[in-house]
């Protein structure tokens, strides 16, 4: 293995903030966090060592010793999940395949919130801008999630869950500066009324970060900026009825950088991309008698996304969900209930990388559940679970899911899952036409001319999942735990260029072809299976040393004539090695090595394409006293981001952006608690 991305991470911790008073993952022994309760797998608590999923949970101090400074760096501690910077904050996060800025088979939450946007069914990771301090855990789910979360729930799902505001009291501050992440700064402060029966918090952060490197040479021209600002209130009422509203602001601003424009021409510096964003998002829940629940959830959005004169998005999403838990007699636990989606935006007629048939529309969406977690004996639990979701553009999706786990010994969980799932059409699919540079063509000898590919989207059919899934929980020691899965995806009806569609027409400037024009058609025909396994290790052989090891192995068998190159953005191995230790109560040490394999790119998902990328990441953490930690950070330290992109030619990534690359950087963090 190569080591690229080391990360001298010298983050300060302070042990005695307001929020440390109630224990959580972190003060818990590997047997404590077996029965650590999970949500998002069929949304009621469930102990983490009888799901009959591939669940992760990333904890808060997890996170606090990773020094990362966006969601993507922390969510490549989970197994399998597959994060690439592309440039500045820009992000590719994955789980199980298909490695583009834009993938739309993820499905991302925030408090229970879905976060995607129906503009591509996927998540933008720069509108993600609440502070890391303010997060208790995330919960991965790696494979099909859409029996209880819905359509986009494909290949899995990420639960972010923010403290509330009874656990962030008192105030806080981090400041930081590097030569990348520029400097940063973020403060929380949180009270109470006179009876303890409401308390808030809010917040403010600031960052301007610099730029990276160009692949071309030079300056990559990534520089962003961002100021974010949010609140959450929580209330306790009688009866054991509770509430709980937050609100977050930000806007970001980032440099396009190098990008491709006209053919025979790299634009340097065309413009920026902003993203603004107002979420508000109110919950309630109400106990019932003999422990059922009751829950009601709702939340307003409104983004305005700006990519020069590329693209651009205004969008106002209005959700609405409900879920009632309860017990029907002595073998059977339910959980059933619906939601509601409501969205109107604006997109440009035309644009130079796009180009959109309905430039405005109101789309709404909705869908009901229901899932029983039956009882068969001590030992064996089979639960059943069934969506229905209906949509604008495909109608009704079914989608069934079948879970049986077998206690087979104290320390011992097997498990099994077979799950049908769809992802249906984005809006941004509905007539919609892209642009890309996709290489040369040599028409004759000593006439070599640039491709622009045109490829028109449609929509037309939802794209399917049928996904078999086996996987063994074991504890072996006290100090060593471990988590193996076996799956099987079967993709029907995969978005994918149709052969049979292609176009060429030359353009001329005067009597020369400058450049050729080749239209297509993006069409759901492609079908795959993708087979692979994970494995976690964690292991503590002392009491202030903790090893953690992650391996994805997975493998695309092609299927059909429209799925040409499918491996393209799947690598065929993730691995990652995380070791901590703590020799004394003021000092935390963390080495973190993580490895990926190419991704030759794909005629199906155009971009993406990337060498190898090995990476070490080293931490220290002082904690001078109660309420101080000072913090050195260092990334990338061998200088091998860009070695990832050596030899590729013109890797695009939408929209015509090219990659760019991470120098070695070094940083500097406090934080205070006062």
């Amino acid at each position: 293995m190569k080591l690229i991305n080391t990360t001298l991470l010298l983050t300060a911790t302070f042990s005695g903030f307001a929020q440390d008073k109630q224990p959580g993952l972190d003060d818990f022994s590997l047997e404590d966090l077996m029965q650590v309760e999970v949500t998002t797998v069929s949304k009621k608590p469930q102990k983490l060592a009888n799901v009959a999923a591939a669940v992760y949970v990333i904890s808060a101090e997890d996170i606090r010793m990773s020094g990362a400074n966006s969601l993507p760096e922390v969510l490549r501690m989970a197994p399998g999940v597959d994060a690439t910077r592309i440039s500045g904050n820009r992000w590719a996060v994955t789980i199980r395949g298909f490695a583009t800025r834009l993938s739309n088979k993820l499905l991302v939450l925030v408090d229970g919130r879905n976060a995607y946007s129906p503009a591509f069914s996927g998540v933008f990771w720069d509108d993600l801008q609440f502070p890391m301090e303010d997060i208790e855990r995330i919960e991965v789910i790696r494979g099909p999630a859409a029996a209880v979360w819905g359509s986009n729930g494909v290949n899995g799902a990420i639960n972010i869950i923010t403290k509330s505001a009874a656990a962030t009291q008192g105030g806080q501050a981090l400041l930081g500066s590097g030569n990348v992440e520029g400097t940063y700064g973020r403060v929380r402060w949180g009270g109470q009324n006179a009876d303890g029966s409401v308390l808030y918090r809010v917040y403010g952060s600031k960052q301007d970060a610099n730029s990276q490197t160009s692949l071309r040479g030079g300056d990559g021209l990534d520089t962003y900026n961002i100021e974010a600002a949010g609140f959450r209130m929580d209330g306790y009422l009688t009866g054991g009825a509770r509430w709980d509203v937050s609100g977050d602001f930000h806007a970001t601003r980032s440099n396009l950088g190098v990008t491709f424009g006209l053919p025979n021409l790299v634009v340097e510096n065309p413009g920026h991309e902003s993203h603004t964003a107002q979420v508000l998002r109110l919950r309630y829940s109400q106990p019932l008698a003999d422990g059922d629940s009751l829950q009601v959830q709702a939340a307003y959005a409104h983004t305005d996304i700006t990519m020069g004169v590329l693209l651009a998005d205004l969008r106002d999403t209005y959700d609405v969900d409900a879920q009632h838990h309860f017990r029907l007699g002595k073998n059977h636990d339910v959980v059933w209930g619906g939601g509601y989606r409501l969205t109107a935006d604006t997109m440009p007629a035309s644009t130079l990388a796009v180009s959109e048939k309905e430039p405005s529309r109101r789309t709404n969406s909705y869908g009901i559940f229901g899932q029983d977690e039956i009882t068969l004996a001590d030992d064996w639990r089979l639960t059943l679970g069934w969506r229905l979701d209906h949509n604008e553009f495909t109608g009704w999706e079914s989608q069934p899911d079948a879970r049986l786990s077998w206690h087979l010994a104290p320390d011992h969980t097997l498990w099994g899952a077979v799950s049908k799932v769809s992802r249906a059409p984005s809006r941004g699919e509905q007539g919609i036409t892209f642009n890309y540079m996709e290489g040369s063509a040599t028409l004759a000898p000593g006439l070599t001319v640039p491709v622009v590919s045109r490829i028109t989207n449609n929509g037309e059919y939802s794209e399917q999942l049928k996904a078999t899934q086996f996987g063994l929980r074991s504890q072996w020691a006290p100090t060593l735990t471990t988590d193996a899965v076996l799956f099987s995806h079967r993709y029907d009806r995969v978005g994918a260029i149709n052969p049979g569609s292609l176009r060429t027409v030359p353009h001329t400037a005067g009597s020369l072809i400058d450049y050729l024009d080749v239209y297509s058609n993006y069409v759901c025909l492609g079908e795959f299976t993708l087979n692979g396994a994970e494995l976690s290790v964690d292991w503590r052989p002392m009491p202030h040393w903790n090893l953690r090891l992650s391996q994805t192995w997975q493998n695309i068998v092609s299927m059909g004539t429209m799925w040409v190159d499918g491996n393209g953005n799947f690598p065929h191995m993730i691995t990652s090695l995380h070791a901590s230790w703590t020799p004394t109560a003021a000092l935390d040490i963390n080495l973190w090595l993580r490895h990926t394999n190419e991704r030759p790119g794909s005629v199906g998902i155009p971009g993406g394409i990337r060498n190898a990328v090995d990476s070490v990441d080293l931490s220290a953490t002082w904690k001078f006293q109660k309420n101080l930690e000072l913090s050195l950070i260092g990334q990338n330290i061998n200088d091998g981001a860009c070695k990832a992109y050596t030899g590729v030619t013109d890797p695009n990534v939408f929209p015509m952006l090219l990659p760019t690359c991470s120098p070695p950087s070094v940083m500097g963090q406090m934080r205070l608690n006062f």
